[in-house]
C-alpha cells in the first residue's frame, strides 16, 4: 500500500485499493488527520461519489449546505456534483475511509496534489507555482474535479495569468500511471 503525507498538516492518505486494483470501479483510501485539522477547500467531484466512513474519532462534513457529524461506524455518501469539505473537530487524531466511485483518476490528483503542496515553501499561502501545478493537474483530468464557489473562479483567473510565466512542476497523468 502506498501512503502520502501532507507535510503542512500531517494528513496521511493510504491507498487500500486503487482504480487499477478494481478495474476502475472505485478507489479506497484510509485518511488519518491530526487534531483540529481542516481538509481541502470546498470542492466538487462532478463524476464521482465520495463515501466517508469513520474508523476512529469523529468527522465533520460540510455537504449539501449542511454540517454533518459522523461518529465511528457511520458513513455518508457525497453524491457526484455536490460541493463538500471536511475537518477533524477533535483534539485528537481521527481516521476515516474515503471511497471514490468510480475511481477515475483520483489517485493521480491526490498523489500529485500532495506532492505539489509538499514542494511549496508555504503551502498555506497559494503561490503562482502551486496554482499552475493544480491547473495542470485539473487539465490532465478534465471534468473530474473542481474547486467550489468563489475560490474556483479566483483560482482559474490567477492560474491563467501565472501560466504565462511559469511552467508546471508535477507529473503528467501518463507519467503518474507509469510509476504508481
Amino acid at each position: 500500500m502506498k501512503s502520502i503525507t501532507l507535510k503542512s498538516t500531517g494528513e496521511t492518505i493510504t491507498f487500500v485499493k486503487t482504480g487499477k486494483d478494481t478495474e476502475g470501479a472505485f478507489t479506497e483510501v484510509i485518511c488519518t488527520m491530526p487534531a483540529e485539522q481542516e481538509g481541502p477547500p470546498p470542492h466538487i467531484h462532478p463524476l464521482q461519489d465520495e463515501i466517508f466512513e469513520v474508523i476512529e474519532g469523529r468527522l465533520e462534513l460540510s455537504a449539501k449546505g449542511k454540517k454533518i457529524i459522523l461518529e465511528v461506524g457511520q458513513s455518508f455518501n457525497v453524491t457526484a456534483g455536490t460541493a463538500h469539505t471536511f475537518k477533524n473537530p477533535l483534539d485528537k487524531e481521527i481516521k476515516f475511509r474515503a471511497t471514490y466511485k468510480p475511481a477515475l483518476d483520483i489517485d493521480y490528483l491526490l498523489v500529485e496534489g500532495f506532492n505539489s503542496l509538499n514542494s511549496q515553501s508555504n503551502p498555506n499561502k497559494p503561490g503562482f507555482q502551486m496554482m499552475v501545478n493544480f491547473d495542470y493537474l485539473l487539465k490532465q483530468i478534465p471534468g473530474q474535479y473542481r474547486f467550489a464557489g468563489a475560490a474556483g473562479a479566483i483560482f482559474t483567473m490567477f492560474a491563467a495569468i501565472a501560466r504565462l510565466f511559469i511552467k508546471p512542476k508535477v507529473k503528467s497523468l501518463k507519467d503518474h500511471k507509469a510509476s504508481f
